[in-house]
């Protein structure tokens, strides 16, 4: 009950943390159980993973919140709570309060909270409320039963072109059977990786694409009344109902194919209700009751969902229920109780791979579709029962997050597994981030939204095991912003050129994110989450985009989680932009693998911010950190590796980089190039004593044959390496872009005593070798040393500072 405080919120999930400042008003509480163990499933991938967690064995919680510290004036005393989490109906006056649980003769510490008079008011009646306010007919997802009519009407009219491609797309779906096999039981991927994938990987994407049919089938019946596509679904999802739910599909078999029947299946039923047999329609309730069931049974009682498991899978699956819910729970008394469990879960705890400032910690590619399926919940839930999820500042803060690190031009997108630019990755993240815009009455991504569009149509086409079709039936549902809105658009941080999220750890910098090609897109990751599930043992990695082609990038491919090629290259530090230490990867699959993006400060002359890797590299080192200093005026990087050795541990700092493009490495090995069509990256490193490159080609081991992807180039590797050891290193490098419209300054570098010095087109760059340095008149104890546009900057570990 008084265990030490930890800063992974995996590890310690209470909240709000002492002497935090919740955005949001009231806040979730949610806290530890007590003692007692169980082995649960802890993540969805291949192979799963497990850990023994706490569980509680008492009568129930008790929760006190009060506005003393003695608790004289208590707020809420709520007794008999059987999961350890609360989310209050009603906002808390600004000012501080202390919070605290009991579980038997057991009290917690003491957390103490301030509510800001800034907070978003967010507050979330209880379930009852949802389902008296949630139409008693169906449809009543998305769409109220007496507004079908005005939707037939409102696309004849004025969304022509939309309902066109629905139709096509429907039309397509009746020319295919609507019949689906029963997959088969899955092979030990430990015994045979590529018999496992074999049948995998065929029917997690079947069964997607034959249920997501009949979603596309339900709305085209509610779009146009006409019922063969409405039959159409029907006869899907009561071919879903001949499936044994503990089957081949069981959720601790296959969780991908029971995914598949309660993601898009309920939507479909609740569309096409009133078109079903009465003996159909039975065993569709009958399909789904043992399919909540089991879902809540895996979700619910083998843990609580971000408090004691936060795994990947988990985060569909309560959005899922959810939904199965809403359909079916004047048929499924206990579909109440899954949606009281719920309610602080998805209206209070998500997201558990973020923080108010919107970054992912899993990377663009697995944010897209996670926040794709939440937002649908809070759209039906909006749609429903008036309650706004969308005022959370998670948001339009993610939309933020996206503009600054997910260029539309992009070839490559990190971090994390998956990079390939397919036409429906473009269009999904389109689709979500307008779906954004229009539930936060945010015109300003809809230019961002419009270069997506625009860049998909460019994009490599989705493989057909992928495609689902070309209609996003949640945003198709939701009214567009208002032209008197879209005309309101905010430029306030057009001369801002970097950004920061410091919750998930990502930063930016950005030079053009209005002129696009003109852009310098600088990428980084230094991560509070660690390297688990899709996260990598790369945090202080960059990404680099030059006018408009990626220089450098992570390498290697997701070819399946846990293959070969994943587990031994993808994941270890080597495959990324990041030192190395003799070889030695940070902790890989660690949560305490942490990172930080740190001390961030931008002027007129330059952006900073500092990437915290020590835990990374703990050990190796005592101290391991990336210190990234974009100058303004000639478009340049520092980079400032800082390594301080652990005691009696000896270490050579690695500097790895990768690219698509082969490196022309100067003859005294102290300069490389990458040239990508007119784009060029030069980069110096600042050492002057012996050293040597590296250069190679390929992985080891390479990716598996069973997923071939003509987007998976060949890529380049090149590593610097100073040949002496030492217990202390600071290695400075410039990285210096060029594009059509904009030339690299000259660098010429030297080494005085022991400073590392560089003249870049007349600015100075100084690296501290020693304890101190003396260069241009000063004498420092800094790491390094700037001048530039006649300002000095000393660069410290505690981040940077004008002289």
């Amino acid at each position: 009950m008084k265990e030490s405080r930890h800063p992974h919120p995996h590890i310690d999930p209470r909240q709000p943390r002492d002497r935090s400042q919740p955005q949001t008003n009231p806040p979730v509480f949610a806290w530890k159980p007590s003692p007692g163990e169980v082995t649960i499933h802890i993540s969805g991938t291949h192979p799963p993973v497990y850990q023994t967690i706490s569980v509680g064995d008492h009568g129930g919680y008790n929760l006190l919140i009060a506005a003393d510290p003695d608790f004289r004036e208590l707020i809420h005393n709520v007794t008999g709570l059987q999961d350890p989490v609360f989310l209050p109906e009603k906002a808390f006056p600004a000012g501080s309060y202390w919070w605290k649980w009991t579980a038997g003769e057991a009290t917690s510490e003491v957390f103490e909270f301030c509510i800001d008079e800034g907070a978003v008011t967010l507050e979330v009646p209880q379930v009852d409320e949802w389902l008296v306010r949630l139409p008693a007919a169906h449809p009543r997802i998305q769409i109220r039963p007496e507004e079908r009519d005005d939707l037939q009407s409102s696309l004849e009219t004025t969304r022509q072109d939309e309902l066109e491609v629905l139709i096509e797309d429907a039309e397509s779906l009746l020319a295919q059977s609507q019949e689906i096999d029963e997959p088969a039981f899955l092979p030990d991927r430990k015994i045979d990786y590529a018999a496992f994938w074999k049948i995998w990987y065929p029917t997690m994407w079947g069964t997607r694409r034959f249920m997501k049919g009949a979603e596309v089938l339900g709305l085209a019946y509610l779009a146009t009344g006409n019922e063969t596509y409405g039959r159409a679904a029907c006869e899907r999802i009561s071919s879903i109902c001949k499936w044994d739910p503990k089957g081949s599909s069981y959720l601790g078999h296959n969780d991908e194919a029971h995914m598949s029947v309660i993601w898009n299946g309920p939507v479909a039923c609740d569309w096409v209700w009133d078109l079903f047999t009465d003996e159909e329609r039975a065993s569709v309730i009958e399909l789904y009751r043992r399919r909540g069931e089991l879902t809540f049974e895996h979700m619910h009682d083998q843990g609580c969902y971000g408090i004691t498991r936060f795994d990947s899978h988990a985060g569909r699956e309560i959005v899922f229920l959810a939904q199965l819910a809403f359909v079916f729970h004047d048929h499924i008394p206990e579909a109440r109780k899954w949606l009281e469990w719920l309610r602080p879960v998805l209206c209070g705890i998500w997201p558990v791979w973020a923080g108010d400032d919107g970054a992912w910690s899993e990377g663009i590619s697995y944010s897209n579709p996670y926040v794709s399926i939440m937002s649908r919940f809070a759209t039906i839930l909006k749609k429903g029962t008036g309650i706004d999820l969308y005022k959370r500042p998670f948001w339009k803060n993610y939309a933020r997050w996206k503009q600054a690190v997910f260029p539309a031009y992009a070839e490559w997108m990190g971090f994390g597994d998956h990079s390939e630019r397919w036409e429906i990755t473009w269009v999904v993240n389109a689709d979500l981030s307008e779906l954004i815009a229009r539930e936060t009455n945010s015109p300003e991504f809809l230019p961002y939204v419009a270069e997506f569009r625009r860049e998909a149509a460019l994009s490599e086409k989705t493989p057909s095991e992928r495609f689902m079709g070309r209609v996003n039936p949640t945003l198709f549902l939701v009214p567009p912003i208002s032209e008197t809105n879209s005309s309101e658009v905010d430029d306030s941080n057009e001369e801002k050129v970097s950004h920061v999220f410091p919750a998930a750890g990502w930063a930016s910098v950005r030079t053009g994110m209005v002129q696009q090609h003109d852009d310098v897109a600088f990428i980084f990751r230094s991560s509070p989450f660690g390297s688990f599930s899709h996260s990598h043992a790369n945090n202080n990695d960059f990404i680099i985009h030059v006018g408009g082609k990626v220089m450098a990038m992570p390498s290697g491919y997701y070819g399946g989680y846990g293959s070969a090629h994943h587990a031994h290259w993808v994941w270890h530090t080597k495959a990324n932009n990041c030192v190395t230490l003799s070889d030695a990867s940070q902790l890989m699959r660690s949560l305490e693998s942490r990172g930080y993006v740190e001390a961030h400060f931008e002027n007129e002359h330059l952006a900073y911010f500092q990437g915290n890797a020590d835990l990374s590299y703990r050990l190796q080192a005592q101290r391991c950190r990336r210190h990234v200093i974009f100058v303004k005026s000639q478009n340049y990087f520092v980079l400032v590796d800082e390594f301080i050795a652990q005691p009696e541990v000896t270490s050579s700092v690695q500097w790895n980089i990768h690219s698509w493009n082969k490196f022309v490495v100067s003859d005294d090995q102290k300069r490389f190039k990458i040239t990508r069509e007119d784009s060029t990256l030069d980069g110096v490193f600042l050492y002057q004593h012996e050293s040597f490159i590296t250069v190679s080609e390929g992985w080891d081991p390479p990716p598996g044959k069973g997923k071939p992807n003509n987007q998976w180039h060949n890529q380049y590797h090149l590593r610097f390496t100073p040949t002496a050891y030492d217990s202390k290193r600071n290695l400075g490098v410039i990285l210096a872009p060029s594009y059509p419209g904009h030339k690299s300054p000259e660098v010429i570098s030297k080494r005085e005593g022991d400073t590392e010095i560089a003249n870049v087109g007349g600015d100075l760059i100084a690296i501290n070798q020693a304890e101190e340095m003396e260069v241009a008149g000063l004498t420092t104890s800094a790491l390094a040393i700037v001048s530039t546009s006649g300002a000095t900057y000393e660069i410290t570990v505690a981040g940077i500072r004008l002289r």
